[in-house]
């Protein structure tokens, strides 16, 4: 039996497959099961899989019809037969030693999750650019072993699920699985809710050992559907109503994750039907108690004053969301101790690296 099953979902990214599952068959931890997942793509992926398969035993390919990110995740998930599951995205890459760190750290903790930070190359400058996520600047991360009510933090950060690893007898135990919906986006979200309310015993690695690839520099840019977030955030809250978890802490960080919804709706180049998009928008906001909103510590006044702001100006907030995405997107000024960049649409006209 491997140690861990990753599993590849795999769609219309042959420019970047070759590097990615070299990054997996190279891992310093070699008990490794390899489990890429064409699904139906319509690029060279399948082929390129099975050229590899060929060499390397521990790679077993599926190939299957065009079901979505979900079903394929699914899939590799029901043939796995790793101690750990792990989930690597084929646009993007790890660091050799990733699995073998998350591994050993789940073992001496016998942890059912361990997770590890991760770093955006960000494909919308030219040239790309590195960019790691430090979590440790805004909160104050665990040490050791603890649970998601202890840490209801890990609920507001980017469900990055594949930074992490599950025990297989963890995910089979709850039958945690991905929405299955073609064509369905962020489905990550609910998964990371599940597995980290489900779990005692998570552990966290704070090294970035996963290069998350990132083709837009704001998810407003990326969104094409409004009504995703909000069929999310349903499906969610359904979950958790089904568990009957309660806990404020959770509930904050969550309608942190929510606000964040509404500022990434309200950033879209084109929103296709305006009015709807605020009655989706006036539901979340509705849904959410606003006791939680007033005092709970984990959300933020700028978060509160937004609330109130989508509550009696959402006209204002989307002005302010829309001018804040574009000077953003379009215009950047650095001028600190670690740099000096003028940016104008994602190309540098000036930079200069203090430390350089």
């Amino acid at each position: 039996m491997p140690k861990v099953s990753i599993i590849m979902p795999t769609y219309n990214v042959e420019k970047y497959f070759r590097q990615c599952i070299e990054s997996v068959i190279n891992q310093t931890l070699t008990d490794i099961e390899i489990i890429p997942v064409d699904d139906g793509s319509p690029d060279n992926c399948g082929k390129i899989m099975d050229e590899y398969a060929a060499k390397d035993p521990r790679i077993k390919p599926i190939h299957q019809v065009n079901g979505g990110y979900g079903k394929a995740v699914n899939a590799g998930i029901e043939a796995a037969t790793g101690d750990y599951i792990g989930i690597v995205e084929t646009d993007d890459y790890i660091e050799p030693d990733m699995y073998e760190k998350l591994v050993k750290t789940a073992d001496e903790n016998n942890a059912e999750i361990a997770k590890c930070k991760y770093e955006e190359v960000l494909e919308c400058f030219q040239p790309p650019e590195f960019r790691k996520i430090n979590w440790n600047e805004k909160f104050e991360l665990p040490q050791g072993v603890f649970n998601i009510y202890q840490h209801p933090e890990f609920l507001y950060f980017h469900p990055s699920i594949w930074s992490c690893i599950y025990k297989s007898d963890f995910l089979k135990k709850h039958n945690i699985k991905f929405l299955t919906d073609k064509g369905a986006s962020w489905t990550d979200n609910l998964f990371q809710v599940q597995t980290m309310c489900l779990a005692d015993r998570i552990v966290y690695v704070d090294e970035s050992l996963y290069k998350y690839r990132k083709f837009y520099f704001t998810e407003a840019m990326q969104l094409r559907d409004y009504n995703i977030p909000f069929k999310r955030s349903n499906e969610i809250h359904q979950w958790l109503t089904q568990q009957d978890i309660k806990d404020a802490n959770v509930l904050a960080c969550l309608y942190k994750r929510e606000i964040a919804y509404i500022h990434i709706v309200l950033g879209m180049l084109k929103i296709k039907d305006l009015k709807d998009a605020f009655s989706l928008i006036k539901q979340m906001i509705n849904n959410m108690s606003s006791d939680i909103v007033e005092t709970n510590q984990y959300i933020k006044d700028e978060e509160r004053k937004f609330f109130k702001l989508l509550i009696c100006f959402p006209l204002l907030a989307l002005i302010i969301e829309k001018l804040s995405i574009y000077r953003k997107e379009f215009i950047s000024i650095r001028f600190n101790r670690h740099e000096k960049s003028v940016r104008c649409f994602n190309n540098y006209l000036y930079k200069r690296n203090n430390n350089a």
